[in-house]
């Protein structure tokens, strides 16, 4: 007797093929979240690799400003009208890595309520190694904020009006903002760029001698600290800017 050949019934469409299908759309899911919620890598940096400081000494240092200075500011980053009492200043001796990588050090003239927790930041900078090429008081290049800038200076009090806006302060005439390498971190707004020189350097994938890219190290020590950084500004860029204006 011939006997039919036992055919397997096929699974029903909702069973074991829905399961598989399941289990891949799980397997996928599980895989975004994880590549989601990474953390993003930092970008890339430029800093000092030799932090040998032999015989010098960092200091990150308070004080109040001595006459000699105070009288030096008179008439050229500070002077009657400007929005805060000059004794309402504090000058800061801080340590830094230039573009040697040699330690050397800087003046920043800040408001007192904001002194001590600069200087922690530059400490903390000072440690990961970031690059800056000098620092020193706007009266040193008279109080001009081009001549500062091209120079690629650091600095932070001036007395002056907000880049464009003709009579209002910036948050520097309060002490309150900080531009740090403002040559290789130029100010952009449409066509502008400022200092002009800076154009090379408009390339911000691209690391640099004291580079502030988005989601560095400078970026998130300044903002845990409560500082804005005007390279996230949307109406313009100013890579080189923090600021931590007084609560109104």
């Amino acid at each position: 007797m011939i006997r039919a050949r036992h055919r397997p019934t096929p699974p029903p469409q909702g069973g074991y093929w829905a399961l598989r299908s399941f289990a891949r759309i799980a397997t996928l899911t599980a895989w975004l979240s994880v590549a989601l919620l990474a953390p993003a890598a930092d970008p890339p940096e430029i800093v000092a690799t030799n932090r040998s400081v032999a015989s010098f000494r960092p200091e990150f240092q308070v004080e109040p400003i001595a006459p000699a200075s105070i009288e030096k500011m008179r008439g050229i980053s500070w002077h009657e009208g400007c929005p805060v009492p000059r004794e309402d200043l504090r000058q800061l001796k801080l340590s830094y890595w230039d573009f040697n990588q040699k330690p050397a050090p800087g003046i920043l003239i800040v408001h007192k309520d904001v002194a001590a927790e600069v200087a922690e930041i530059f400490r903390d900078l000072f440690q990961h190694g970031f690059l800056i090429e000098r620092m020193a008081p706007i009266e040193n290049y008279n109080g001009s904020d081009d001549a500062s800038m091209a120079a690629n200076n650091t600095s932070a009090f001036n007395c002056r009006d907000v880049t464009g806006q003709p009579g209002n302060f910036s948050n520097h005439s309060w002490g309150r903002a900080i531009d740090i390498n403002p040559l290789t971190n130029p100010y952009v707004k449409g066509d502008t760029v400022l200092p002009p020189e800076s154009r090379q350097y408009l390339d911000r994938a691209r690391a640099f001698p004291g580079s502030i890219l988005g989601g560095s190290f400078i970026v998130k020590r300044f903002q845990r600290s409560g500082w804005t950084w005007g390279g996230a500004w949307t109406d313009r860029t100013d890579y080189q800017h923090f600021e931590k204006p007084a609560l109104k």
